[in-house]
């Protein structure tokens, strides 16, 4: 009961994150080109948060540290919830996070994207439960070290941190990244460098075309009253307890 409880609060604290981040609420938000070229962001164009705030709500709530930062505590800590239902939610806020970051001159933002959230994203695709939306996952790395690694160093970092991966790899993935102006193809070169960089050891992209959805609740009788026990698939806690 105490976990089923959990994950029904978390979840809806997702839903509302990624209400927040609906495009009905985000006109201020303008879509990045997808042309797919590499790097080609003009920094005179970056405007500040305050620009964004009256048109975005996520914008609004990002200026507020005092919102933000649990929020994007609890963006980073989804990640590694083995819930994909969860997951699939807050993702649509995360991307509007990364947008916001790409367009904005917010150094803090910028950081946070660069280097956390790609981290969290990477963890949360070491977990089968987030094979549905490892799509979008990828999507939103492809994103992040497009955008962003001209500006900072952490999106290279990152990368170069994975275990199988050396600087040799990473200069190929950015020369093939160079020859293409599609994302489409771009996305696939993200998701084969992850794939090798952490030693095929992301569930989720392996699982993508053989497994459902995970939901994290099986009923299993109790020997002894054949009650139904709510349990996670790997018979962990998750939610909220995990960021406490």
């Amino acid at each position: 009961m105490e976990e089923k409880l959990l994950r029904d609060l978390t979840r809806e604290i997702c839903s509302l994150l990624s209400t927040m981040a609906s495009s009905g609420l985000n006109n201020g938000i303008p879509p990045i080109e997808q042309s797919g070229h590499f790097n080609r962001v003009d920094v005179l164009f970056l405007k500040d948060l305050d620009a964004f705030a009256s048109k975005s709500m996520v914008g609004f709530l990002l200026k507020h540290k005092d919102l933000a930062l649990p929020a994007l505590q609890i963006s980073l800590e989804a990640f590694t919830w083995t819930d994909g239902e969860a997951v699939t939610k807050v993702s649509s806020f995360c991307s509007a996070v990364v947008l916001l970051a790409i367009q904005s001159n917010n150094i803090e933002l910028q950081q946070f994207v660069s280097k956390d959230l790609f981290s969290a994203i990477i963890r949360g695709l070491a977990l089968e439960s987030n094979a549905v939306i490892s799509a979008d996952l990828v999507g939103l790395c492809r994103e992040i070290f497009i955008y962003m690694c001209d500006r900072d160093p952490a999106p290279r970092q990152v990368l170069l941190s994975l275990p199988c991966i050396t600087p040799q790899d990473l200069l190929a993935f950015e020369d093939a990244l160079t020859k293409t102006a599609s994302p489409r193809e771009q996305k696939q070169h993200m998701r084969s460098l992850l794939v090798s960089g952490t030693g095929n050891n992301l569930k989720a992209l392996a699982a993508q075309k053989s497994v459902n959805v995970i939901t994290n609740v099986s009923t299993r009788p109790r020997s002894s009253d054949n009650a139904p026990e709510n349990r996670t698939e790997e018979g962990e806690s998750i939610g909220l307890a995990a960021i406490s």
